[in-house]
């Protein structure tokens, strides 16, 4: 036999050996998956594997914000920056009594102020000379922080949960939610460079069009914490603009900065205008513009209803303009079509303003976001 023939009977020999081995791995292992637990055990196998990666991705995420608010910590002098970025991450607001809904919104007032002071006294009292942008800046790395941290440590409870229990439910529940839990930490990621680079994101598209407002303004106040307003003369109207207070990268208190404002006034004011960016579906293009009625505010209730119950209290009737954008493009870096956009809002407030006020009307006007890099 030559050694070609040879080879050649070799090989088919192995092929022959390798589809018979494949077959009994086959039947095997259809065996072990219809052996009781067998299939269970197997299957908690796979999904923990594949959701334990995603949640190193997520626990990358918090180390590398963790990280970046050390260094900032380091840079201002803060000698032992580790222990206080882990105590800001542990923080936590517990929720008011809902079962007894009476000033159920002016608890949660005092308690999210509460929790807002606390983290800017922490920083203060670490740095004491610190200016308003670079406090404002530490105040929402402690919130990127904070937030990733909870996301974290929660996904981490229910894998672990499942694997004790053995619970494949859990765990096809976990790899639901999971992935979009990772785009939202990764956004989160993104939106603490932005915000230490002090550059406007998407949220500041609200306090855009006011700043475009507040170059014409005869008079500024503070009507609120964080918070500025200002008098704009248009078509004989009287404007009122309100806006947080720029550069620093805060939301102020805008809720209760239009119910001072409208106190001033004596409640003799025509109507509100409220700007927002808006969340907008799938499908949806980013920077499209929507009119509707009511406080457009992402608030979880205090400086939303502030403004609803001055309006109610002096039957004025509230306009709100929205542009639309998703969760990432709100706390990310501001885009070019969301930029485009404000002025395009400008435009349709004056159109409003015009269509349903008259001359000498005083009319108030919110940009409602956050004002990182948008000064007035």
């Amino acid at each position: 036999m030559s050694l070609i023939a040879f080879a050649q009977a070799s090989l088919n020999q192995a092929n022959s050996l390798y589809y018979i081995l494949t077959y009994l791995l086959f039947f095997v292992l259809l065996f072990l998956l219809y052996l009781p637990g067998v299939n269970t055990r197997l299957t908690v196998s796979m999904l923990s594997r594949g959701i334990e990666a995603q949640l190193n991705v997520i626990e990358r995420y918090l180390n590398e914000s963790k990280s970046k608010m050390e260094q900032l910590l380091r840079e201002r002098g803060v000698q032992d920056p580790k222990s206080f970025v882990d105590r800001i991450a542990e923080m936590f607001i517990i929720d008011p009594v809902s079962i007894e809904p009476t000033d159920i919104i002016g608890r949660m007032r005092l308690l999210l102020r509460t929790g807002e002071d606390k983290i800017r006294d922490l920083i203060t009292l670490v740095i004491p000379n610190i200016d308003s942008v670079s406090r404002s800046k530490l105040e929402v790395s402690a919130e990127v922080v904070n937030s990733l941290n909870l996301i974290y440590k929660v996904i981490r409870h229910y894998l672990i949960l499942a694997k004790k229990l053995n619970s494949v439910i859990l765990l096809y529940q976990l790899q639901f939610v999971v992935p979009q839990l990772v785009k939202m930490s990764e956004a989160y990621s993104k939106a603490m460079n932005t915000f230490i680079r002090g550059i406007p994101v998407g949220d500041s598209l609200g306090p855009l069009v006011a700043a475009y407002l507040f170059m014409k303004a005869d008079k500024k106040w503070n009507p609120s914490r964080d918070t500025v307003a200002g008098e704009v003369q248009f078509e004989g109207r009287k404007l009122v603009v309100i806006k947080a207070e720029g550069p620093m990268a805060t939301v102020g208190r805008p809720g209760e900065a239009v119910a001072n404002v409208i106190e001033e006034y004596k409640g003799k004011v025509s109507r509100i205008i409220t700007i927002d960016a808006a969340l907008k579906l799938e499908g949806e293009k980013t920077g499209s513009i929507a009119e509707g009625t009511g406080v457009a505010m992402g608030d979880p209730g205090p400086e939303k209803i502030s403004i609803e119950r001055v309006a109610v209290k002096y039957n004025i009737p509230i306009d709100a303009v929205i542009v639309k954008m998703s969760m990432e493009e709100a706390i990310t870096e501001m885009r070019k079509e969301i930029y485009q956009a404000a002025s395009k809002a400008l435009e349709l407030v004056k159109k409003i303003i015009l269509e349903r006020t008259k001359a000498g009307d005083v009319v108030v006007i919110v940009g409602v976001g956050n004002t990182v890099g948008v000064a007035q």
